[in-house]
């Protein structure tokens, strides 16, 4: 199921959703940045893990 959801959202926005720029500014919204093990809630990090999820959800061979 996880599979075939990242599948999806990778046909339709493309590369954008899961190796997408992540902005500069968003790393200052929420906690204070820090890695993503100290300040989870940091707006950056929580992007970044959205598309690692994604990333490691998506079938290889599509």
């Amino acid at each position: 199921m996880r599979t075939a959801f990242c599948n999806t959202l990778f046909h339709v926005f493309d590369h954008r959703i899961c190796c997408g720029r992540i902005p500069e500014w968003t790393a200052h919204v929420g906690q204070p940045w820090d890695t993503y093990d100290v300040a989870p809630w940091n707006l950056y990090n929580a992007i970044w893990r959205i598309q690692h999820w994604i990333r490691s959800g998506v079938d290889a061979d599509r």
